[in-house]
């Protein structure tokens, strides 16, 4: 990764909210936008990469019956704990070798595939598209300003999305954008070979 999780893991132990999740304007607006190109069903297993401390992860949990988030910053992950959203654990982890196994009908990317090296990402973007169940969804989001990365937001949201569709004929993509994010839903359809 382009950071390490202790440098992560300082920031939360010592500002709890480094950056204001719980207060920002654009947080909440990015929050409510993304969850709006997701379809209107419910999810029965969600995962959500780099969870932080779990305020998005509260919306995404309304949405699901069971919510998995990870993290690699344990400070990050015991204030998400704290927070006893319902249907929802967090575990400590480090993605992509720490990649949960089973299959999810929703995946959330938000503000977290820049942090990766390229080659990094390019196993994350194979494990997601192994672990996404027909049917399901990925939101992928990023933040458009400086991030002190390797790679950009629309660097990873194109790659992520290519390859997806690749493997994924049958799909749909919505997006959204402001002036300082961008964020894109990957609805998958059913294999029309398979007549599901």
């Amino acid at each position: 990764m382009t950071r390490d999780a202790a440098s992560f893991d300082r920031l939360y132990r010592e500002k709890g909210d480094p950056w204001d999740y719980e207060t920002s304007p654009y947080e909440a607006e990015k929050y409510a936008r993304c969850l709006a190109l997701l379809p209107s069903r419910r999810f029965a297993h969600g995962l959500e990469i780099g969870c932080s401390i779990g305020v998005m992860s509260q919306a995404i949990a309304r949405r699901c019956d069971n919510l998995l988030g990870l993290d690699f910053a344990p400070t990050a992950i015991k204030l998400a704990r704290a927070r006893g959203i319902p249907g929802a654990r967090f575990e400590v982890s480090r993605v992509p070798e720490g990649w949960p196994t089973g299959k999810w009908d929703l995946i959330v990317l938000s503000e977290v595939l820049y942090y990766l090296s390229p080659v990094e990402l390019d196993k994350a973007i194979r494990l997601v598209s192994r672990s996404l169940a027909p049917g399901g969804s990925c939101l992928v989001a990023g933040y458009l300003g400086p991030t002190e990365t390797t790679l950009t937001a629309r660097e990873v949201e194109t790659r992520l999305l290519t390859e997806l569709a690749a493997a994924r004929p049958y799909h749909d993509i919505r997006r959204d954008a402001a002036t300082s994010w961008i964020a894109a839903v990957f609805d998958c359809g059913q294999d029309q070979s398979s007549g599901v």
